[in-house]
């Protein structure tokens, strides 16, 4: 029986590398939790139960009392790991046995502190993990018994006991006494001057290995006897979850940086039907700028209206807003919480971009070398592929990049993918193309800021838009009376 993990990773890496250089992700992650991100499960139903799964683990790291426990099994984990790599790389024979004495006891150890994991609270995987282990232990019913036994022979070699570790010692009348101390009393009887002591890692040659084993013979068979019983345990098993930990151990910390800043956290409902609906999503790449202030947006796409362009003035947070999306729906897929006040996600399979600032031409022009990436992406993204675009085509001229924008978009239409298309092409309106559009707004203090909002059917361009906040329009100016 395998031992159950803490995460179920799909075996293909279905989010592009490309995805989180252009969210600028791999700056706030770690590469290993890149890489879980990249491969989430790959059927749909399986994907919505590991979602699931990681929320729960999520929800009882965030409970402070629930962290310490979990924190303290993570630490015995990383003793355990060094304790068992010390055995396996250890070539003298006398050390070794040593090493696996205290490998097999960490092993007890670890099952034991794995075995009451399930108690720290609900979690599907916790339960599968703590009877796994329990089972294990239970199965080597003398282990115990044997682990007291095989110290006890150990000890009665004790008079040239080389411990484990980084200590090496003999031992007179039962009194610890380092070969160092026994050389520091004889150089004191004779007058020598003894320099201050350096810190250095000695090992043991072959020689005195072979003359301890030849010393106690029997009690080297005995330890052998127990190593040869217990080899077949799983002691590499346990060290495997410590990768997994790390994996919530770097989504943690960009929760507690929003924490600092007040930003909200929720654990997004897994929706059967395909949508992504938030409410006050964060864009938390804003973190690596240290921005004290970052603006929510709303999401709105369904099956009704999947796919969006949205325009505005430069600066005014359209590619912010489309760094939220994209981030917090790639956090949804990984099972993280993600930073808005709630929401209602689809597990789509993959979350697709296109940067053309971050395009690395090899022949011919920019222009020819977007079109071959953009060809790409059309056709690897279905109807389950979340995609975004941020001002595409925006290096040639406004009628052939409003074509091309128009183009690509009739062709995302038709594989029903779902996504955003930031553009400065304000002729794309006229398509009749669902619309998000940057609005000005001022905070509590007067500051102007920018939010992205909903456009149901608003053809006017963003100068009218800033006519309108300062009752600079014509019906304004109607109202009040100026220029009838």
């Amino acid at each position: 029986m395998t031992a159950p993990t803490i995460l179920t990773v799909g075996q293909s890496q279905t989010i592009p590398d490309t995805t989180f250089d252009d969210l600028q992700l791999r700056r706030l992650l770690s590469d290993k939790t890149i890489r879980i991100l990249s491969h989430p499960a790959e059927t749909p139903d399986g994907k919505k139960n590991e979602i699931i799964a990681r929320q729960e683990i999520f929800r009882l790291m965030r409970d402070p009392d629930k962290y310490a426990r979990i924190k303290a099994c993570y630490v015995e984990l990383k003793e355990y790991e060094r304790a068992v790599r010390l055995w396996r790389a250890s070539a003298v024979a006398v050390e070794k046995r040593y090493l696996f004495s205290e490998a097999l006891a960490g092993f007890a150890s670890i099952c034991k502190t794995l075995g009451t994991l399930s108690e720290v609270g609900d979690s599907t995987r916790f339960a599968a993990l703590s009877a796994y282990w329990r089972e294990i232990l239970s199965a080597q019913g003398a282990l115990e018994a044997d682990i007291a036994s095989l110290k006890a022979i150990l000890a009665r070699a004790g008079k040239c006991n080389l411990s484990m570790g980084e200590r090496y010692f003999l031992t007179r009348d039962d009194v610890p006494q380092t070969v160092y101390d026994e050389l520091v009393t004889a150089a004191e009887e004779l007058g020598l001057d003894i320099p201050e002591r350096k810190n250095t890692r000695i090992r043991l040659n072959d020689a005195i290995s072979n003359a301890v084993a030849e010393l106690y013979p029997d009690e080297m068979a005995q330890c052998d006897s127990y190593i040869e019983k217990y080899k077949d345990l799983p002691f590499d098993a346990p060290s495997s979850y410590i990768a997994e930990f790390d994996f919530f151990y770097s989504v943690l910390a960009l929760c507690e940086k929003a924490d600092e800043k007040g930003i909200p956290l929720c654990y997004p409902t897994v929706a059967d039907k395909r949508q992504y609906l938030a409410k006050k999503v964060y864009d938390i790449s804003l973190f690596i700028k240290d921005a004290d202030r970052i603006v929510p947006n709303d999401t709105y796409f369904s099956a009704e209206e999947p796919f969006f362009f949205i325009t505005g003035a430069n600066g005014g947070g359209k590619t912010t807003y489309l760094r939220a999306s994209g981030i917090n729906l790639i956090l949804f897929l990984g099972g993280c919480p993600i930073f808005a006040e709630d929401a209602e996600i689809y597990p789509f399979t993959s979350v697709l971009t296109h940067f053309p600032a971050d395009e690395r031409f090899t022949s011919g022009g920019r222009l020819e070398e977007e079109q071959m990436r953009v060809n790409y992406l059309l056709n690897t993204c279905n109807a389950d592929t979340f995609i975004v675009f941020n001002e595409t085509y925006s290096g040639t001229d406004d009628k052939m990049g409003c074509e091309m924008t128009l183009d690509t978009a009739s062709k995302i239409k038709e594989k029903q993918t779902f996504g955003l298309f930031v553009t400065h092409f304000h002729e794309v309106r006229a398509g009749g193309w669902p619309m998000l559009n940057t609005v000005i707004e001022e905070d509590e203090y007067h500051r102007r800021t920018f939010r992205i909002v909903r456009d149901f059917g608003i053809t006017s361009s963003f100068a009218d838009d800033i006519l309108r906040k300062y009752r600079l329009d014509r019906v304004s100016l109607s109202e009040r009376g100026v220029g009838a």
